[in-house]
């Protein structure tokens, strides 16, 4: 990166996490019956932290960010409480509240493509960004190619001339991650941000999401089903499964020792350098728990190795296992172990 780093807004003080949400529920109804996308997913971001919200496709990561921003579907039946900045919110009966977040967040979406107005230049679309927000053109068009500058962008000037359709993959993501800076957010969400890129573009672009998320002192809350680049960005992660949160943990300890069957299958899936060539990875039997309908058990029941008649009957509840750390599992004390009960 070159230049000085997007000066941050001023902000309120506040005592507590930067953001907070205690269980919140999504519900979408369709013509099979309703869709849980989430359900009853607790946890909190502290001012600077980095969290990691992971799992499969269809675990509800990608649901409860949007719904945390107020980009969920308008048909969405959504639940729960939102505090932001040490502003408490009912989600179930402040429909907007969200949008309070959005406007001090700053976004990264997976698909830089789609996320960008493809007959619109990118000078258009940055400069747009900063007229929101009360900028001058002329002024917002030089805080444009700074900030292009300062996230890596060659010849920036020049490329605010360019279409998105004109630029490659990793250069498009560098121009989101600029316009989420011009918001000088104090959260940057980033929700699969190396998505079809190549793996030496993904390495690039996560430095820089990394970099700047240092040198601005935001908190990250990034979305992903990759255990490994979570590892190497975040402090914390929230594992989510059929909707539900199952862990709440330390990045650290996750690695050393998770305590929910499903963490403790995508570690053994995780390649590793010390990994023989030869050696397979685990696979996560079965087929992911469906989102319609509610569970009588454990929703992850039918593909875990510790399963026993004990996970039958209901939906273990959140367990405290130390400090900074819960798991929704009835037996967390024979996960990570290394070998089936």
């Amino acid at each position: 990166m070159s230049g000085a780093a997007p000066a941050r807004a001023s902000s309120p003080v506040f005592a507590g996490p930067l953001l907070q949400v205690q269980n919140l529920s999504v519900t979408i109804p369709s013509a099979r019956g309703d869709v849980h996308a989430v359900r009853d997913v607790s946890f909190a971001i502290q001012p600077g932290e980095r969290v990691a919200v992971l799992g499969e496709s269809g675990s509800g990561k990608t649901m409860t960010a949007l719904t945390l921003l107020g980009l969920q579907t308008p048909l969405a039946q959504v639940s729960g409480v939102l505090t932001f900045k040490g502003r408490q919110f009912d989600l179930a009966r402040q429909r907007d509240a969200a949008a309070t977040v959005l406007a001090d967040a700053g976004v990264i979406f997976q698909d830089s493509l789609s996320s960008l107005n493809p007959i619109s230049r990118i000078g258009t679309q940055l400069v747009e960004r900063l007229s929101l927000r009360g900028w001058k053109k002329a002024p917002a068009h030089v805080e444009a190619v700074r900030v292009l500058n300062y996230v890596g962008v060659a010849d920036a000037e020049a490329r605010m001339s360019a279409y998105p359709h004109e630029l490659s993959g990793g250069m498009r993501q560098r121009v989101m991650i600029t316009m989420a800076l011009l918001a000088k957010p104090s959260l940057l969400v980033a929700d699969e941000p190396t998505t079809a890129l190549d793996t030496t573009v993904q390495a690039q672009v996560i430095d820089l999401i990394r970099a700047v998320q240092a040198e601005n002192g935001m908190s990250l809350l990034l979305i992903t089903h990759d255990l490994a680049m979570a590892a190497e960005v975040c402090d914390r992660a929230v594992i989510m499964y059929a909707g539900y949160v199952v862990e709440d943990v330390t990045m650290a300890e996750l690695l050393r020792r998770p305590r929910h069957p499903y963490a403790e299958a995508l570690l053994g899936a995780m390649p590793r350098l010390d990994t023989p060539g030869s050696q397979k990875l685990d696979m996560i039997e079965g087929e992911p728990a469906s989102a319609l309908g509610d569970f009588d058990r454990c929703p992850f029941m039918p593909r875990c190795r510790h399963a026993d008649a004990a996970c039958e009957g209901s939906v273990p509840a959140l367990a405290v296992i130390a400090a900074d750390h819960v798991a929704r599992c009835v037996h967390p004390g024979r996960v990570g172990l290394g070998t089936p009960a």
